[in-house]
């Protein structure tokens, strides 16, 4: 099979397309030909070497192979499977196992994919499993929202982003979108209220209070956020610098306790449920994944680049294999 493989941090060119041996399922993953696969951040973090990146290991890539979220058919099942067979159609996110999505084939754990619903068109299906459970995950931890409340999300062009807008949307909330210029026109297609430039505005500085606050890369510590929250408001941040983070998760609790706001880190759990229930959303025409670009297997260095340089809109795909 062909794969995009790497074994030290650097630029996109450190990525290489070799032909590996066909992999074979452990006795509770299946083999999945993968028809496209997304680009997450969490890529370029590991790909580069971020220190977010080389959290779990400092000086060398802990896979060789990226792409956690993936879209294909089933070439072969372990011994232990019951719940998949050759021929399904199947997506997911394979972050909690070893990787491996840029690759023509790939083992993944069963538990780790579900099947894609009839009418789920394999781009969606590609697109929505890291960023959409993001999202989602993001969402319920303000349970009440609704028109009531006033949503802010920093970050909001990307893949997380593009899905939470409309999710937010849906539920009544108003929402500002804080993103790049040349984001703007989509995310006020996608249902935003408002949307703020974050290269000609600081969004701290805005005299408008929220009452959840999604931050996708965030810069700031807890006291911060707590001045743009109402009381009783949520933040959530899902990436950043490490800084940041460290700060939410050591003192956002201390921070918002004067005014019963809730200043969390989001720890993500990857969820073949929530990407059945975001694949519903698309079915029912109440949530539409934002499709960046298509890049070939060999173009994933170019796929890799266009979304570390924080261009792309929506999600960016890798199409290993075109057909089952």
């Amino acid at each position: 099979m062909r794969a995009l493989v790497y074994d030290k941090y650097g630029p996109p060119e450190t990525l290489r397309l070799e032909h590996l041996p066909q992999p074979k399922p452990a006795a509770d993953e299946v083999l999945v030909r993968v028809h496209l696969a997304s680009v997450n951040s969490w890529d370029w973090d590991l790909m580069v070497g971020t220190a977010m990146g080389r959290i779990t290991s400092p000086f060398r890539p802990p896979h060789k192979i990226l792409g956690a979220d993936i879209a294909g058919t089933v070439q072969d099942i372990g011994a232990d499977v019951a719940s998949l067979k050759v021929g399904d159609t199947v997506f997911g996110d394979l972050s909690e196992g070893k990787w491996g999505g840029f690759a023509e084939l790939v083992c993944a754990k069963a538990s780790a994919l579900a099947i894609m619903p009839d009418g789920l068109s394999v781009e969606h299906a590609a697109a929505l499993p890291q960023a959409g459970c993001l999202a989602l995950q993001s969402l319920r931890r303000r349970p009440t929202l609704g028109p009531a409340d006033a949503v802010l999300i920093i970050g909001a062009g990307g893949g997380v982003g593009t899905l939470a807008t409309q999710m937010a949307k849906a539920l009544g909330a108003r929402v500002t979108a804080v993103d790049r210029d040349e984001k703007r026109q989509t995310l006020l297609e996608l249902g935003a209220d408002a949307f703020i430039d974050y290269q000609t505005t600081d969004v701290t500085s805005t005299t408008e209070r929220f009452d959840l606050i999604i931050d996708v890369v965030a810069r700031h510590g807890p006291a911060v956020y707590a001045r743009m929250l109402n009381d009783g408001g949520n933040l959530v941040v899902v990436g950043g610098t490490v800084a940041a983070l460290l700060q939410v998760a050591a003192f956002g609790w201390f921070v918002g306790r004067r005014r019963q706001q809730k200043l969390e880190l989001l720890i993500y759990r990857a969820s073949a449920a929530d990407n059945l229930a975001l694949a519903e959303r698309c079915l029912a025409s109440t949530l539409t994944p934002v499709i960046d670009s298509v890049y070939p297997l060999e173009g994933g260095a170019a796929a890799l680049r266009h979304l570390g340089e924080g261009k792309a809109i929506g999600k960016v795909l890798i199409a290993p294999t075109t057909s089952g």
